[in-house]
């Protein structure tokens, strides 16, 4: 059997009933038992159309023991049985059910990708998951569940964009400076810095420039410097057609596939207006109270 990292929501209909139904209803499939399930969290929805009502999120840890795809669908009979329709990205749904991770499985086809790609960044998944699977960890980033979390609270406040186009990484910064208020900075000094971001392809951004020079509430409460503090709270990686940015190849896969970055967005090249929402969705569930520049401006 292989334990199994579950992410559920719901923000339409009777969202609670909805989510202790599928929970029942996963319990009950062959060859699957639940082993434990979180509290309820709500959160605001991050992207697709305005004005959406509120999620009601869980994790649940399973035991199973049939491959990740026949596990996948069978969730989305789950899903399709209680009213789930795929129309657009990021729209209201009565019943979303991801698997996070399975096991230590690292995989990519066309119909799942594990870990998870999303899963590191996200607080209401992870506020969840570190209920009931703290200490699961997340084969690419090598971390686990609870210190993934830890570090949205900890970390600075700052976000790196790593990708081999010079004019990509500029672009998203541009993006982030207008819709957020940040500010590009300098470079940190800390021991692995230049090995995780290497200068030559990374940006970094002050996410909330008011916070520089101040320790994280987390760190100052605990007492003791928390050991990627100086680490950004969200690394950016955005992949390019290196030969003609004068990267190899090679040297990019290298970059992207070393772990202890922390939480990261890895993002294939799609055109521009994609690339912007999937970045922005992705600092919104870091920072959710940060906010457009032109709110932070009146307040």
């Amino acid at each position: 059997m292989v334990a199994c990292l579950l992410g559920l929501g719901s923000n339409l209909g009777d969202r609670e009933v909805t989510l202790s139904a599928a929970l029942a209803e996963i319990d009950a499939l062959p060859n699957v038992r639940l082993a434990r399930r979180s509290e309820w969290h709500r959160s605001r929805p991050l992207g697709g159309p305005p004005d959406q009502a509120e999620f009601i999120n869980a994790a649940a840890v399973v035991e199973t023991s049939i491959p990740p795809l026949t596990l996948l669908a069978e969730l989305q009979d789950i899903e399709s049985r209680h009213g789930r329709t795929r129309s657009r990205r990021w729209a209201p749904r009565t019943l979303d059910i991801d698997v996070l991770l399975y096991g230590n499985e690292v995989s990519e086809t066309q119909m799942l990708t594990l870990p998870h790609p999303r899963m590191s960044f996200r607080r209401f998944v992870l506020q969840p998951a570190a209920e009931v699977a703290p200490r699961m960890l997340h084969p690419v980033i090598g971390w686990p569940v609870e210190r993934l979390l830890l570090h949205l609270d900890a970390a600075s406040d700052q976000a790196a964009i790593l990708s081999p186009s010079e004019s990509l990484r500029r672009d998203v910064a541009a993006r982030l400076e207008e819709r957020f208020g940040a500010e590009t900075v300098e470079r940190p000094q800390f021991t692995t810095a230049d090995q995780l971001w290497p200068p030559a392809v990374t940006i970094w951004l002050a996410m909330n420039p008011a916070s520089r020079g101040f320790l994280p509430a987390a760190v100052e409460r605990a007492g003791l410097p928390y050991a990627a503090a100086a680490f950004p709270k969200l690394t950016i990686l955005l992949d390019a057609k290196t030969q003609a940015q004068g990267t190899a190849k090679s040297h990019w896969s290298t970059i992207v596939r070393q772990p202890g970055r922390g939480p990261t967005l890895r993002r294939q090249i799609a055109e521009q207006s994609a690339v912007h929402e999937e970045v922005c969705a992705a600092i919104e569930s870091v920072w959710p109270d940060l906010g457009p520049a032109s709110a932070n401006r009146l307040e």
